[in-house]
């Protein structure tokens, strides 16, 4: 898995904790109401943004990061908002064993699946989940569309800035390897110091999330252009949601 834990001191700030609380809401209830959720996986959770919200909707929920920093600030914003709900450090391809058809749903949003960084981890990824979904349960899966950003050669991808600290996030297209790219620009007692932070990842196309969920036994795939799953998805669109069925 990619090591996302060195962008975990600056996470809340970089994709603004408060306002996804508020503004994600809507969204992941239009989901759970729409699928009868009423146990889920959020896999990938970062700082625990989703899994709060899911509980907050009375969902049982588990919230499981490969990075401890991660899931360390995931237990922290939960108690912050009078939660106390399990989250694990683990990776996607080896959950515990005990999880074996516990959830309805599997949440994996934020382009948390890119980070698996090869197709054979993917396809590992992908035989867990279905192992830990209950039968008829799903998957849906929330990516930024490669195929657009990469065949528009478009590399930035957000610039946001919270206090005194801007985020430049952008993709470097190698010939074998895309990278995703974080530059932290902080401006201090009218000093500028910056930190670079790039990890590989792996560019999560249809093609890939097809093979992966026909390899690993699940039974359908829909492709959407967003949570709303109002649209099918466009290979224009700057968005890719699977919702992958067991």
């Amino acid at each position: 898995m990619a090591d996302f834990s060195t962008i975990a001191q600056y996470y809340d700030q970089m994709t603004n904790f408060d306002k996804r609380l508020v503004g994600d809401f809507g969204v992941i209830k239009h989901l759970v109401e729409k699928f009868r959720v009423k146990s889920a996986l959020d896999a990938g959770c970062g700082t625990g943004v989703h899994s709060i919200i899911l509980a907050k909707l009375g969902i049982e929920v588990v919230g499981v990061d490969s990075a401890e920093e991660m899931i360390e600030g995931a237990r922290v914003n939960a108690l912050r908002e009078g939660l106390q709900l399990e989250f694990a450090n683990d990776r996607f391809e080896a959950m515990p064993l005990g999880w074996s058809e516990r959830f309805d749903t599997i949440f994996c949003l934020a382009n948390s699946l890119v980070g698996v960084e090869t197709a054979e981890r993917l396809s590992l990824s992908f035989k867990s989940f279905q192992r830990v979904l209950k039968p008829g349960g799903r998957a849906i899966i929330q990516l930024l569309n490669f195929v657009h950003y990469r065949s528009n050669k478009i590399r930035i991808f957000k610039v946001s800035t919270n206090q005194n600290l801007t985020f430049v996030r952008f993709f470097d297209f190698e010939k074998e390897v895309t990278r995703l790219n974080v530059l932290v620009i902080e401006h201090d007692m009218g000093q500028v110091k910056h930190q670079f932070i790039s990890q590989p990842i792996l560019p999560v196309n249809t093609e890939v999330i097809e093979v992966a969920a026909n390899i690993n036994g699940f039974s359908g795939v829909g492709f959407y252009a967003d949570l709303s799953l109002g649209d099918r998805y466009r290979a224009d669109g700057e968005n890719l949601v699977a919702v992958v069925t067991k």
